[in-house]
């Protein structure tokens, strides 16, 4: 015996014979229905057959027509409606269902077969900020379990750094992005963003930038209750065009923090992040900056300049024929303190490498 269900006076058109079985995975006895065949709207679509499904369930169903003012009262004692989705030989139901069995080339002699299943609800935003004169070209997010708190630092075409806070989820402080400050930090557009935290002992976040004025940066931001920002060192001498890709690792057993940098000529470079420890009378440490020349490489930032460092690459290569535009470290193959650790480049010349 076929069921006949019809809203809206629809059973006057033609109609199709369908069966609703529960989708593979989900393991819900609660959201099971008969499995016998229906009658229904030859044209419906998603929502009318969500409609349908929680009619079987004995929800609420709601139409778009209906008024809520006009609705009986006995629906107040059901549960809410579940959106649901459905799949037709497999494949989502985005059209009519007579159109997609034709277009499956399905017999509609015998029942439509049609599983279901809950379907994912739309993502709600729960923070934004105020929209900014210049494309967002990178973004780099640090949390901070200990304080139940997270640094967001993004980049810009203007050649700005802006930083935020967040929340981490289950804190008392609702979820959102609060503005920390922002610095012009290049005089050309950002193009990649990497954070890290300096130390164990220091709760310093360091930032690294590159940008297409082929300089590379190091800021740090203490996080000591008073936010700031201060140029941490220069890096100069690897990179002669724009900076693409960048990354932070601490090197393995030690304290010394490494960062990867890659260009838009393939270009790869290895350096040595100076720390609050670094000493400098070592023959390591890095050179404090001196007053540039008119032929240095012009570095913009309207933070205080203190104890700013120019810093020589510790490696350099040429990895790739083309623009590198990631980089990762490999954190899988140095379990040991005795084992180094790699970098993985990908590059626009359509190739991966391990170092």
């Amino acid at each position: 015996m076929t069921t006949t269900y019809s809203r809206n006076d629809d059973s006057e058109g033609e109609q199709i014979r369908v069966s609703f079985t529960l989708a593979p995975g989900i393991n819900n006895p609660a959201l099971e229905i008969p499995s016998e065949p229906i009658a229904v709207p030859s044209s419906i679509r998603r929502k009318g057959l969500s409609a349908i499904v929680n009619h079987l369930l004995d929800r609420r169903v709601v139409s778009e027509d209906e008024k809520s003012d006009d609705e009986d009262n006995d629906d107040e004692d059901k549960l809410p409606a579940i959106p649901f989705d459905f799949l037709l030989n497999n494949k989502l139901l985005r059209v009519g269902v007579e159109s997609a069995a034709r277009r499956e080339a399905l017999s509609l002699e015998q029942a439509v077969e049609i599983k279901y299943f809950p379907a994912q609800r739309p993502p709600e935003g729960s923070g934004e900020s105020e929209t900014f004169p210049d494309w967002i070209t990178s973004m780099s997010l640090t949390e901070n379990e200990s304080l139940r708190e997270g640094i967001l630092c993004t980049g810009g075409s203007d050649g700005s750094i802006r930083l935020f806070g967040t929340t981490i989820e289950d804190s008392e402080t609702p979820n959102g992005l609060q503005t920390i400050q922002s610095t012009k930090a290049h005089s050309g557009p950002i193009q990649c963003i990497s954070t890290a935290q300096s130390d164990e002992s220091d709760n310093r976040l360091l930032i690294a930038s590159g940008s297409m004025d082929q300089t590379l940066l190091t800021h740090t931001l203490a996080r000591d209750g008073k936010e700031q920002l201060a140029l941490n060192a220069v890096y100069t001498g690897g990179h002669f065009s724009s900076i693409s890709s960048v990354s932070f690792s601490k090197k393995h057993g030690h304290n010394d923090m490494l960062m990867a940098s890659g260009d838009w000529n393939g270009g790869l470079c290895l350096w040595k992040v100076p720390t609050a420890n670094d000493s400098d009378g070592s023959d390591n440490a890095p050179k404090k900056k001196k007053k540039k020349s008119k032929s240095q490489v012009h570095v913009t930032s309207s933070i205080t300049e203190l104890s700013v460092k120019e810093v020589q690459p510790t490696f350099t290569i040429k990895a790739h024929s083309s623009n590198i535009s990631g980089i990762v470290w490999d954190y899988a193959s140095s379990s040991t303190e005795s084992s180094e650790k790699k970098i993985i480049t990908a590059s626009w010349d359509h190739s991966i490498k391990v170092w």
